[in-house]
């Protein structure tokens, strides 16, 4: 089962924005990703899910995108401040509309004072696909690292 700040690494590895037609593919992807990362920290939460793929599917297929889209609404209601730091982002290209990205994400959540209530690492592996112009957040599996 996972704990509440699993969800918030999850919010720390889907991220949304527009990239320029210039970039490449792994900066259009890692833009993505930063966008969704602020999203899910400032609690926009529609922002956040407009970049997850109608077929998404997370944790090796046990989550669909409703359940997805219900996980992060539940840890964006529950935790006053999320954050996360997401470090290195390594990309994939698997082919021209399919792309593996791969992160490490320190997600820390909760607490009202300075000092978070609780945090967790996780190793996070996202894959993306191209859809109507877009590259949008096809699959996502994440495990705690430690404790």
């Amino acid at each position: 089962m996972l704990r509440p700040v699993h969800c918030t690494a999850l919010l720390a590895l889907f991220l949304l924005a527009a990239c320029g037609p210039d970039a490449s593919i792994e900066d259009q992807v890692k833009e993505r990703i930063a966008s969704m990362e602020a999203a899910g920290e400032n609690g926009a939460r529609a922002d956040f899910m407009a970049h997850v793929a109608t077929g998404f599917g997370a944790q090796q297929g046990q989550m669909t995108r409703d359940d997805f889209r219900r996980f992060m609404f539940l840890q964006m209601n529950q935790r006053r401040r999320i954050q996360a730091q997401l470090f290195p982002i390594t990309v994939t290209v698997e082919s021209a509309n399919l792309v593996e990205a791969r992160f490490k994400a320190l997600v820390t959540g909760g607490g009202s004072g300075w000092l978070p209530a609780e945090g967790q690492l996780f190793n996070i592996t996202t894959q993306w696909s191209f859809e109507g112009g877009e590259w949008m957040l096809w699959q996502a599996d994440w495990e705690p690292i430690g404790p």
